[in-house]
């Protein structure tokens, strides 16, 4: 019997314990289905409640900033510009803001005078107009939707226009207050609030300009002409360009995203067909780029389309303040007068290092891989040897592979400076159609891997006056008679290996006299060329950039 009560004792204890785990299975399941907590909305404010035109019938920036003024009172919000068309002057910023553009808005800013606000100009501080929107000195401020924001570059270059070269005068980007301020920053003189007023004058604003801003947000908009550079982030930080369409060609100086002198930035999923560079880097210029020393640093910049742009990703020229880690990958590049493009020139300074452009197509371009210390910005005239110093620009430690290029001038082109060459530029998995092969010039540490160049003139490969230069699996498939696949000048050292002679190749290895025991050539299969190696004095030998009958 006592057995028997323990037995029923233990089995009404279970069966509590039973219930009790079902009981709570039930409120922990409807716990889940249950509705969350609401959330608090931020604050919305729509300017046609501010009074703004959707007909454009009147200008709309008291209602534009009527509305930032009431987000900036509650602390922050929204200011949503719904479908129409409106009319506005410049639209500055609030930290905590997000101005939203809904499909079907488009806002037009027209071309007028501006007040001026310190910014930074070409790469040069100075006093700017007020870009059409932006601010200074924000944090956590976005400019989104799907609407477009519209103005006309022609109408701004009939207010702002810029003197062109004529004999002997270089011209000018922008005119004679501006050239003025560049050569006094440059002899170190005093420059008084007149002449910067003066050079400010003549200046056109950026579309987009955030500046000593962080947290910046940019996405999904269309912009169809610009006054000058489209976006502008300016020593700022955590900024985020993302999914924009930008149509300003052939717009002058309509940069479409220009970093400057900022970090921790990204740049994806963007359309840019410009007139000017397509996404480009920059850290400032010449003795106030030096003054400053701010770099641009830590940028990825990845899936975007380059349309009729000078360059499709351009580092420098103003790179005075530095440039490293960049990575740019994934791009898709057609009708550009040049691909992947990294610029400077003798006065700039600066180092541009640890750079990676990988997974690229090019077509119909003018030169797919440009590295150049031979620049001439509008203004400019051409400069001499000098000793190396804080003038000299550097650039080092560049990567360029996975590329195909279909149709250019000059499918590679590598300008270093008798100062200071090229160094550790690696080139790997390149596959190019053009006019011109490889060219280079000044360099240390030049290595191809794997790079095919079908050129229809000259030598597929042209290399001189370079050290620790490698051509590891190079090749063309279009060999050309009476010419060299590979000529070399004054490149001691050179390690030629694992290299094909195409049927129809002519001479495969070309070299000045007295050259080719200095060259290292180790696993090349050349039985298809008619005479693998010669040695032959070159009359194009040393040839100035400039004077080159491909530029």
């Amino acid at each position: 019997m006592k057995i028997h009560r323990h037995i029923e004792r233990t089995s009404m204890q279970a069966v509590r314990c039973f219930c009790g785990l079902f009981i709570a299975a039930i409120l922990v399941a409807n716990s889940a289905f249950a509705a969350p907590p609401p959330k608090a909305t931020p604050p919305f404010f729509n300017v046609v409640d501010y009074g703004a035109h959707t007909d454009g019938s009147a200008p709309s920036t008291e209602a534009f900033r009527a509305a930032i003024q009431a987000a900036k009172n509650a602390g922050g919000g929204t200011v949503y510009v719904p479908a129409g068309n409106y009319v506005s002057g410049p639209i500055e910023m609030v930290s905590n803001l997000t101005l939203y553009i809904d499909a079907g808005a488009t806002i037009h800013f027209p071309a007028t005078p501006l007040p001026f606000t310190p910014g930074r100009q070409q790469g040069i501080e100075t006093l700017t107009p007020v870009p059409l929107i932006g601010g200074h000195d924000l944090e956590n401020v976005a400019v989104e939707g799907r609407g477009t924001l519209t103005s006309n570059n022609a109408d701004w270059m009939n207010l702002h226009g810029r003197v062109k070269p004529a004999g002997s005068d270089p011209g000018s980007a922008n005119g004679p207050a501006w050239e003025h301020l560049l050569q006094s920053l440059n002899a170190n003189k005093p420059i008084s609030e007149d002449e910067y007023k003066a050079a400010a004058a003549e200046l056109r604003p950026s579309f987009i300009r955030f500046m000593n801003s962080k947290n910046i947000l940019i996405s999904g908009l269309h912009f169809v002409g610009s006054p000058m550079w489209t976006i502008h982030l300016l020593y700022s930080e955590n900024a985020v360009v993302e999914n924009v369409v930008i149509e300003t060609y052939p717009g002058v100086h309509t940069d479409g995203i220009v970093v400057d002198s900022s970090r921790f930035v990204r740049l994806s999923n963007d359309y840019i067909d410009t007139g000017d560079d397509g996404i480009v880097i920059k850290s400032g210029k010449d003795a106030d780029g030096l003054r400053v020393n701010r770099p641009t640093e830590d940028v990825a910049i990845t899936n975007c389309t380059v349309h009729h742009a000078h360059g499709a990703v351009s580092i420098g020229s103003e790179a005075s303040g530095s440039v490293r880690n960049i990575v740019a990958n994934n791009m898709t590049v057609l009708d550009t007068e040049n691909g992947a493009r990294i610029k400077s020139a003798r006065g700039r300074g600066g180092v541009v290092e640890d750079i990676s452009f990988d997974n690229w197509t090019m077509e119909n371009v003018g030169e797919a891989i440009t590295v150049t210390n031979y620049y001439l910005m509008e203004g400019e005239t051409k400069t001499s040897e000098e000793q190396v110093s804080k003038r000299t620009p550097v650039f080092r430690n560049i990567s360029m592979s996975n590329m195909i290029v279909n149709g250019a001038k000059v499918l590679i082109d590598v300008e270093g400076l008798p100062e200071m060459p090229i160094r550790n530029l690696h080139i790997s998995n390149f596959i190019g159609t053009g006019k011109v092969g490889l060219i280079g010039n000044y360099s240390d540490g030049l290595e191809l891997h794997n790079v095919q160049l079908n050129a229809s003139s000259g030598p597929a490969f042209r290399v001189e006056n370079s050290s620790n230069l490698e051509l590891d699996q190079v090749s063309t498939r279009q060999p050309l008679a009476n010419t060299p696949v590979i000529r070399m000048d004054n490149t001691p050292g050179a390690i030629v290996r694992n290299n094909k002679a195409f049927p129809g190749t002519a001479v495969f290895l070309s070299a000045a006299p007295g050259e080719l025991k200095k060259l290292q050539l180790e696993g090349n299969l050349l039985g298809n060329a008619q005479i693998p190696t010669e040695e032959k004095p070159n009359p194009a030998h040393n040839q100035d950039p400039e004077q080159r009958s491909d530029r």
